[in-house]
């Protein structure tokens, strides 16, 4: 019923008023509502009621004309990207709700806009207004993520568009690379010592870390299966995270990773020895599980007078020790589980071998017998 009562507190009488909705068959999600109300007898509201209509009728005609709305398409896109459609490529689903996660947070205002509105004006604008406030790298993962809505939509038919909006948009500012958060040999030492003499909890987690260059997730996730003594290797094909819990690797193959080192050997067996019958090779800490292993270990590195470094720099460190003992790099990209060859040579620039001993043959300065009768003649004087 569009016409119906209510009573006017003000006027103390009853009053008539209309209400029209309709629905797109076509659309999901365009709805058109209008109502009015302070009509003193039921043929006003009549009159009223039929504008209504034209009125409604012709605001949804202009509606379906736009397309769908925004947050309606980026909804049916990442049911259709978890269900593995053949247009959204084969996205993890970690992946897809990182995209549906940034797109919201960074363009909350296209969420009641039909995708007729977002052109490439729009989507310039947003990804521009962001130049300052976000890091090179998060502002190419908003564009792949608008990308990837676009693409689905218009490879599946669902609108009815000819280009991607972010098509040709070009970032004035280039990215800074920082020097990278790493300790050296010395310094590792120190951080397992001074954990082992205070009995830190997290010891044998660093330790672990230092040892083999497994991921964060990867320790959390590893199990007593996975560990085999005889063949003094670590099978890695597992890692945890608090999204989707224990999964496939970052790079969703599986490694192995050897434990020839007496000392790592005799860590995993007092480790299998205070565990018992116990399931996962390290402690299940809660901070662990919340994702706070990188600020414990900058505290920690703090206190013991060393440079603050997140969990993920012990990586490096393995990384980099073994290349400084001359294993070769493919080796190295084998127990990392790297499979770029870019991820590989930055940590080969991060170790210095390229340019080691490419000083040693210069002599500038004057030898010894020179140097020393330059130091007596400023000492005569």
């Amino acid at each position: 019923m569009s016409i119906s009562k209510y009573f006017d507190k003000k006027l103390e009488r009853e009053m008539f008023k209309v209400r029209i909705q309709k629905m797109s068959a076509t659309h999901e999600g365009v709805v058109i509502d209008k109502r009015s109300k302070g009509f003193k007898t039921l043929a006003e509201a009549e009159k009223a009621e039929k504008k209504l209509i034209v009125q409604v009728e012709r605001e949804l005609l202009e509606a379906e004309s736009k397309g769908c709305r925004w947050d309606v398409l980026l909804a049916e896109w990442e049911l259709a990207a978890k269900a593995k459609n053949i247009f959204c490529g084969d996205l993890t689903k970690q992946t897809i709700e990182d995209y549906v996660r940034i797109i919201t947070q960074y363009c909350p205002e296209w969420s009641k806009l039909h995708i007729s509105e977002i052109d490439r004006t729009r989507a310039w604008m947003a990804l521009d207004k962001l130049e300052r406030e976000m890091s090179i790298s998060r502002r190419k993962r908003l564009r792949s993520a608008i990308d990837a809505v676009f693409k689905w939509a218009m490879l599946s038919g669902r609108v009815q568009v000819t280009s991607v909006p972010t098509e040709g948009f070009k970032t004035t500012r280039k990215a800074e690379e920082k020097m990278p958060e790493i300790l050296n040999l010395q310094q590792i030492r120190t951080l397992l010592s001074y954990a082992h003499q205070v009995n830190h909890p997290w010891y044998p987690v660093w330790a672990l870390a230092l040892f083999t260059g497994m991921r964060s997730g990867e320790l959390y996730g590893l199990q007593w299966d996975c560990v085999d003594f005889d063949n003094q290797c670590i099978f890695v094909h597992r890692n945890w995270t608090n999204r989707v819990g224990l999964g496939p690797t970052k790079g969703r193959y599986w490694r192995s990773v050897p434990i020839e080192s007496s000392q790592v050997l005799s860590l995993l067996k007092e480790l299998k020895l205070k565990g018992g019958n116990g399931e996962y090779v390290l402690p299940r800490f809660q901070r662990w599980q919340d994702g706070d292993a990188a600020s414990i270990l900058r505290e920690f590195c703090i206190g013991a007078g060393l440079p603050s470094v997140r969990f993920h720099a012990l990586r490096a460190c393995f990384a980099t020790q073994l290349i400084r003992d001359s294993v070769a790099p493919g080796v190295v990209m084998k127990i990392c589980g790297w499979k770029d060859l870019k991820t590989m040579q930055y940590y080969i620039r991060l170790a210095g071998i390229e340019v080691k001993g490419a000083t040693a043959g210069l002599k500038l300065l004057p030898e010894n017998e020179v140097m020393g009768r330059v130091v007596s003649l400023f000492n005569d004087k």
